[in-house]
């Protein structure tokens, strides 16, 4: 969970920097239909998304003080949210990004791929919604080395 809330975090602080990034540009892109489509995503971002980020950033640094308690209420819905991320983005691009550092932009969608699959496997863990062996098939979990599982074996238990 610290794992994710760090990702999560750096996806939203990313999306924020690139959007200031590109505010921070003077010479703004030329063509008509750059123009028309950065302008509508420029006033979606501003009207929307960044308020919706920095409200995430918010809960998750709630959500995972909670989780500390005890509580993963909070976390198990900043996961299941960000699962549906990409469909509240329907029709809100990132198109000023192809007019900032690539760098950032790289940042920005590297973040969110990693955080997308975090907030999946997060989400079904907590809310208990894996298939019986399905949590070790390593095209889910990726490598699993087995003498670093057996430290979380229960007393009794055995591989």
């Amino acid at each position: 969970m610290n794992a994710y809330s760090k990702h999560f975090i750096e996806f939203i602080s990313a999306g924020i920097l690139a959007f200031e990034a590109y505010e921070k540009i003077l010479e703004k892109p030329v063509s008509h239909s750059e123009y028309l489509n950065v302008t509508s995503d420029i006033h979606l971002w501003k009207l929307k998304v960044i308020p919706n980020f920095l409200n995430m950033k918010n809960n998750m640094k709630t959500s995972i003080a909670e989780a500390k308690q005890g509580d993963y209420s909070g976390i198990s819905a900043a996961a299941g949210n960000f699962r549906g991320l990409s469909k509240d983005m329907d029709g809100i691009r990132e198109s000023f990004m192809d007019f900032i550092d690539p760098a950032l932009k790289e940042r920005y969608f590297s973040e969110w791929k990693i955080t997308s699959t975090m907030s999946d496997n997060l989400y079904k863990t907590l809310e208990r919604l894996w298939r019986s062996g399905s949590i070790l098939k390593e095209s889910i979990t990726g490598p699993i080395d087995d003498m670093a599982l057996l430290k979380f074996l229960q007393d009794g238990e055995t591989i």
